[in-house]
């Protein structure tokens, strides 16, 4: 009854809206803004209760905006305890996914779907069209972004909106460096006749220039400073008032007062450019022998079937790629995104799907071999390993299935979290870790528990869930976003050895015949220890040049050169034994995510934003 009374409602002020013939609004608009309510951490979930409670009791307030992070950790029952307490407003509301609603979580954003319908909105009210649009990121740790489909929906709705009636628009990152494509979105925004964008993410009241048009940051929603609270804002003919409402207070004065009218200049002509320094020129010395632009988001490493490219994207299409004749050989639409990297075996290609499946296909003609339903969607890439397939998914699971037929070996049940990245197999050991703080290693050929380790000193942020353990010398070596490396007997789970000296956070790769660790730190270096001994020994720290870098890009090593990929979008080959970076390619504005390299030491290369590059060092 609630839902069709708010239908009712939006209907009413949509027909009211079209009798107005499209004019601007002429009278005062009224309507709140809520962010970041984070329903997970203790008491949020009754203090948005009580904002409910005290915007049901404004009848001055037209409708209710949420700049999103609903919940915080994007867990399902985070997000239907949230959808359960804003149904309790009196009016309507919009609403937009935030980071911790789509980057954490294990359905890939499909229960925000459920709850929501979509991650996008439009809708008129008094002549005011408000645009709502989704700024990831999805399932790792990058820069936020809009989807490339809703980028393009973002263009429909530039052409369908009169360049006079008023616009605001509302996301959850603001519109700064912290948003890859960010610039992109400026120039849809001076298209139109855009008063503000209201955003949140950082918990409290700000205002922004987005190139001339106002951008406006509301407080979180949780409890600071003892209070509750919101902001209400005015639209006027002439003005956008902001004003902080604290519950069980008075409405405060205005802390922001913005013009309505005219048409804003824009104040600069060029994006800026992220934080880095230009790539020297005897880092050049690589070219591009192939460039591919997918349509869809693209958050894994493509695999290789002799000449062919496989990848997957965020629209749930996997599809076969000829490099040398520039066409899609094949496409198969799994339905849902794809998070997981394939793997191939043979004439075969494995990968995972958020559409709560396991696929096997020929890699030759796309067709489908086998299909293994779970219950939960299935982030985690696979590992296949002497005819089995490994992979972990979100209802708790972790599986072992027959290359042939897709049968389950065994499955071990009841994970702590869920698993979004890569198992590593080796001397009978399965190891990967979870969201739940935890990392597992089970008996591969039974699927029982061997040992776990649990990262007890803090919070489920910091879990050993992105990172691919290295295993070498019965030793395993794992990093998490705490910043440690750390070394685990392979065979009991004793941690034998921790150490906090870099900033090592979730990129780590490692290399066998040389027992080598390399990992690249959040500030600019490239560490390579030694594991010949009981200990990893530091050999080699050096600057690579490539400024801060937060992604989980995991370091490829073939011979005497490493391989990744960096938040701004760099591919880099650094040499371990001189210290020096070998060349360096900007492929993207956006991450990398871990790079694969070919056996000719070509390297294939993909972007969150979804091109893909094939490269060649020229030494």
């Amino acid at each position: 009854m609630k839902n069709l009374w708010r239908t009712f409602t939006l209907v009413l002020l949509l027909v009211a809206f079209c009798r107005t013939g499209m004019a601007q609004q002429k009278r005062a608009l009224t309507f709140a803004v809520v962010t970041d309510t984070h329903i997970g951490k203790s008491g949020n979930d009754t203090g948005l209760a009580s904002i409910v409670k005290d915007i049901n009791g404004n009848p001055d307030i037209h409708f209710v905006l949420h700049a999103g992070d609903v919940s915080d950790f994007g867990y399902n029952d985070q997000l239907g305890k949230a959808k359960e307490l804003m149904d309790g407003l009196n009016k309507p509301y919009f609403i937009v996914p935030g980071n911790h609603d789509t980057g954490w979580s294990a359905s890939g954003g499909l229960v925000y779907n459920t709850l929501w319908k979509e991650q996008k909105f439009v809708t008129d009210i008094e002549g005011v069209r408000i645009i709502g649009f989704s700024t990831g990121p999805y399932g790792r740790m990058s820069r936020g972004y809009v989807p490339l489909d809703q980028m393009r929906w973002l263009d429909s709705l530039v052409q369908a909106t009169p360049k006079k009636q008023p616009v605001f628009f509302i996301s959850h990152y603001p519109l700064d460096e912290g948003l890859s494509n960010y610039s992109q979105v400026f120039d849809k925004l001076h298209q139109l006749n855009t008063l503000a964008v209201f955003c949140g993410h950082g918990h409290v009241n700000k205002l922004y220039d987005y190139d001339g048009v106002p951008g406006i940051m509301t407080r979180t929603a949780q409890v600071r400073q003892g209070t509750l609270a919101y902001n209400i804002f005015t639209l006027t003919p002439d003005s956008l008032r902001a004003q902080m409402k604290e519950v069980g207070r008075p409405l405060g004065a205005a802390w922001a007062s913005l013009s309505a009218k005219g048409k804003r200049a824009r104040t600069r002509t060029a994006a800026l450019t992220p934080g880095r320094s230009p790539i020297a020129p005897e880092h050049k010395q690589v070219r591009a022998v192939w460039t591919y632009q997918d349509k869809g988001n693209i958050v894994s490493t493509p695999a290789i079937w002799k000449d062919q490219v496989l990848l997957g994207n965020l629209l749930g299409e996997f599809k076969s790629l000829n490099p040398k004749k520039n066409r899609v050989n094949w496409s198969f639409n799994a339905g849902q995104g794809i998070y997981a990297s394939p793997v191939v075996t043979g004439n075969r290609v494995i990968f995972a799907s958020s559409d709560s499946s396991v696929y096997c296909l020929n890699a030759r003609t796309g067709k489908l071999l086998w299909r293994v339903k779970t219950q939960a969607p299935v982030l985690a890439t696979p590992t296949v390993e002497k005819g089995t397939v490994y992979i972990g998914s979100s209802d708790s699971t972790f599986r072992a299935l027959a290359i042939q037929s897709g049968k389950v070996l065994w499955a071990y049940k009841g994970l702590e979290g869920f698993p979004a990245s890569q198992p590593t197999v080796a001397e009978g050991k399965v190891v990967f870790g979870t969201w739940g703080k935890t990392l597992y290693a089970l008996n591969s050929r039974d699927g029982s528990l061997a040992w776990t380790w649990k990262n007890l000193d803090y919070s489920h942020y910091y879990s050993p869930a992105m990172c691919v353990p290295v295993i070498q010398n019965k030793k395993v070596y794992m990093v998490a976003p705490d910043e440690k490396l750390r070394q685990f007997d392979l065979e009991t789970g004793e941690q034998t050895f921790t150490t906090a000296r870099y900033r090592v956070r979730e990129s780590l790769g490692g290399q066998a015949e040389q027992k080598l660790l390399v990992a690249k730190t959040m500030q600019d270096s490239v560490v390579v220890w030694s594991t010949k001994g009981a200990q990893p020994e530091p050999v080699l720290n050096f600057h690579a040049g490539f400024g801060n870098d937060f992604s989980a890009s995991m370091p490829v090593i073939q011979e005497k050169t490493a391989f990744f990929g960096t938040t701004f979008g760099r591919v880099y080959a650094v040499e371990l034994q001189a210290g020096k970076v070998s060349w360096v390619y900007q492929a993207s504005e956006d991450m990398i995510n871990t790079v694969r390299v070919l056996p000719n030491g070509k390297v294939l290369a993909a972007s969150v934003d979804g091109k893909v590059v094939l490269l060649e060092g020229l030494k």
